[in-house]
Parts: C-alpha cells; sequence; structure tokens
C-alpha cells in the first residue's frame, strides 16, 4: 500500500495533487473491500469474547483478525488524514459540519484502534480481553459505517471534481 509520502509526483502541484488524490481514491476502495471479512470476523470473536472471554478458539480469531486489520487501517486513516482531509477542507462541497464528522469518526477510530494495540487476545486475563472484545466491536462497527459513509459520498464526490 503507498504510503503519504510514497504519493509526492514531480508535476505542478495542482497537477501532482490530482494525480495523488485520484491514486488515493482508488487505493482506499480497494481497502474497503480487503477489509469485508476480517471486519465481520472481528465483530464476531469480539462480541463472544465481550460475553466469554475464556473462548480460546474466539481469542485465537480476534488475535488473527486484529492483526490483519491493524496494518491496513492504519495506513487507511494515515492516509486519509494526511493526504485527503487537507484537499476536502477546501473544497465547497463539503460543508465544515460534514469535514468536523470525518474527523471525529477518525479520532474515535484512532482512540480504538490505541485501546487494541497493547492488547494480547490469547495471553491476557480474561477482563481485558473482555474489554478489548467490547472494543473490537465497536470498531468493526464503526469501520463499517464509515466505509459505508465514504463510499456513498465523499469519495464520489472526489471521483467528480477530480475526474471531470
Amino acid at each position: 500500500m503507498k504510503t503519504a509520502e510514497d504519493l509526492s509526483g514531480k508535476a505542478s502541484p495542482r497537477e501532482g495533487d490530482v494525480r495523488r488524490l485520484k491514486s488515493l481514491t482508488k487505493q482506499l476502495d480497494r481497502d474497503d473491500i480487503k477489509l469485508g471479512m476480517p471486519l465481520l470476523d472481528a465483530a464476531v470473536a469480539g462480541l463472544v469474547l465481550g460475553f466469554r472471554p475464556s473462548d480460546r478458539e474466539m481469542r485465537r480469531q480476534a488475535d488473527r483478525c486484529w492483526e490483519e486489520l491493524k496494518p491496513h487501517l492504519a495506513q487507511h486513516l494515515s492516509n486519509e488524514d494526511e493526504v485527503l482531509l487537507p484537499h476536502i477542507e477546501h473544497m465547497e462541497r463539503f460543508t465544515p459540519e460534514v469535514i468536523e464528522r470525518i474527523k471525529l469518526s477518525h479520532r474515535e477510530l484512532h482512540s480504538l484502534t490505541r485501546k487494541l494495540d497493547g492488547v494480547s487476545f490469547e495471553e491476557d486475563s480474561d477482563q481485558s480481553v473482555g474489554s478489548a472484545g467490547k472494543a473490537l466491536v465497536i470498531l468493526a462497527m464503526k469501520l463499517d459505517d464509515t466505509i459505508d459513509n465514504e463510499g456513498l459520498h465523499m469519495i464520489p464526490v472526489l471521483r467528480r471534481e477530480l475526474f471531470a
């Protein structure tokens, strides 16, 4: 996956910005597709662990899912925070309220990611794993909602502007 730094071009700033944003919108779509099943599996594991944190199979599933989601989520949020959001803040089609909702959603996802980052689903106490399971469910739901909203609203608006 390309990082925000990898997206820098040598053309004029405007042409470079457009190229970077076009590439990023395509990458975000691919990322969203990749996250589908791991999100569902993470939500199921997290839900079970929230009620039955001693379940060894769900601990392994939660660990696998989190390890798969973590790098994609970190890169996805980084690209959006560093490249996409600064651009859409200057677009008339995005109201300050919409931009603030996007930023709030990202802050919530970052916060949940930090909660899960230090957890060992396979080795931590039942109490810790139970709390982490609940956080994993919330993360999966919020991320799924964010992906849906971006796919329905933000990405199409960006595409109309960039590909027009």
